[in-house]
């Protein structure tokens, strides 16, 4: 277990929800380290614990990956305001921004309002009344669902077993970024029998043209720097950003950067080797999305080597603004290509 005492403050937490109707809301667009931990959470709740009702929010669009995942969990997504609660638990947010369309309804619950989350708070933390518990320590949230759900001697069921499955595997980009301890996890749920390949087939979804062209148009638009042994790509796309920021490192960069216009502002999507994160000690999340996002009146963070932020600027300001940064933390000067 990695952090038992923080499994024992969440499953104290959880314990108190008797009785209260709760809504559960992950940060914009969920993902699958998100909707295992809010599905899983909302079970427990519901049918371990006496809360009176469990709600799940997902702020914002759905990808069609997180369709799919909730469409085969069977997991009933609430859509409109979060409405008359006793207690708000967001999961997976790393910023209170990420609640999007909730936000102002989730501010005045304070003093009701729980965050647990595997994400650093962002820089300045949460407002006065919000209760916070995270730790880094953890590769996916769903590992610390799953250490709270073994604290607490509840059995899982196979569904939920693939839940927190999916979410681990999916957050630690496939396994490669998974500990011992995290692999041990994946063992357990194996035993508890769901079947890997099953559960991986049942969410994928087929690359559409247009994510295609995206990623192709990306490459095409690409700019590339570099300092010192150190490879940096940037590229704008109007959509699919994370996706072209995914396929561009796979081409060899170390750092990937890719922005495009997103509703009123900019979204920028950032993701780096663990062999760049292990060497500069560099963490997207903390070190540039947070400092982009609050330098460009928008908002940012993420992990260590895949990171978003959302800026009220333009694509070509919020990559400059990437690039300074990264200069500064590696101390040397990036040279284009």
């Amino acid at each position: 277990m990695k952090d038992e005492k923080l499994a024992e403050e969440v499953a104290n937490l959880l314990k108190s929800m008797s009785g209260k109707t709760v809504a559960i809301v992950t940060h914009v667009g969920g993902d699958a380290d998100a909707v295992g931990a809010a599905y899983v959470l909302k079970r427990v709740l519901e049918e371990n614990l006496g809360c009176t009702t469990a709600h799940v929010h997902i702020p914002d669009e759905m990808s069609a990956q997180v369709r799919a995942m909730v469409n085969y969990l069977k997991l009933d997504v609430k859509s409109g305001a979060i409405g008359d609660v006793d207690a708000v638990i967001l999961v997976d947010i790393g910023s209170l921004e990420q609640v999007a369309e909730h936000l102002e309804d989730v501010m005045k619950m304070q003093g009701k309002v729980y965050i647990i989350d595997h994400h650093a708070p962002p820089h300045g933390g949460y407002p006065q009344g919000f209760f916070v518990f995270f730790s880094e320590s953890y590769r996916a949230l769903c590992e610390l669902v799953m250490d709270v759900v073994k604290l607490m001697g509840i059995k899982l069921d196979t569904l939920e077993a693939e839940a927190l499955f999916l979410g681990i595997y999916y957050d630690t980009a496939r396994l490669s970024l998974a500990d011992s301890e995290t692999m041990a996890n994946i063992c357990e749920l194996v035993k508890l029998g769901i079947n890997p390949s099953k559960s991986i087939q049942s969410v994928e979804v087929p690359i559409d043209i247009s994510e295609r062209i995206a990623r192709l148009k990306g490459a095409m638009r690409m700019n590339l720097y570099r300092a010192g042994e150190w490879l940096i790509a940037t590229s704008q796309v109007s959509s699919f950003q994370t996706s072209v920021a995914r396929a561009i490192l796979s081409l060899g960069c170390h750092v990937s950067i890719v922005a495009g216009e997103y509703k009123n502002g900019v979204a920028v999507s950032m993701r780096s080797q663990q062999d760049f994160f292990a060497k500069t000690n560099i963490n997207l999340g903390k070190d540039v999305a947070q400092t982009v996002g609050a330098r460009l009146g928008g908002y940012g963070g993420g992990h260590a080597t895949a990171a978003r932020a959302y800026c009220n600027s333009t694509p070509d300001e919020v990559i400059k603004l990437c690039l300074n940064l990264l200069e500064g933390l590696l101390g040397e000067r990036l040279n284009r290509v």
